[in-house]
């Protein structure tokens, strides 16, 4: 098999970090779903815009992650329940699941994967 010179040039890699939002809808999160929903379609618009100089551009899409800044929205028993009726696999995201996820963007083992979405949203978006 011949080497692709493609694959060879120096290229690159952007990653933006948007939300299962932007593949969902959600009461009372209009502007924050919208603005996730723009960063999808910028991500898939600015791959096929780069593509020629080899460079990928994805996103990494998590759900709720429990985090110091989420645990105020999380003391609210109504909006836990909420959150976590809508995770099949019924919990919380953490961080280093998107930094594990981030990684495997940036790697080689992506190197064919540009203007996709890797939803890591233990399964809200399946639904």
């Amino acid at each position: 098999m011949q080497e692709d010179p493609q694959r060879k040039s120096r290229g690159g890699c952007v990653i933006n970090i948007t939300s299962q939002m932007g593949h969902v809808g959600a009461p009372t999160r209009t502007v924050y779903c919208m603005t996730k929903h723009a960063m999808e379609g910028f991500t898939k618009a600015l791959a096929v815009e780069l593509a020629p100089g080899n460079i990928r551009v994805n996103s990494v899409a998590p759900t709720f992650l429990e985090t110091p800044l989420t645990a105020p929205m999380f003391a609210r028993p109504e909006f836990a329940k909420w959150v976590m009726e809508r995770i099949p696999l019924g919990r919380l995201g953490q961080l280093d699941e998107v930094a594990a996820s981030v990684v495997y963007v940036a790697s080689e083992a992506a190197g064919l994967m540009t203007g996709a979405s890797l939803v890591i949203d233990g399964g809200w978006t399946a639904q």
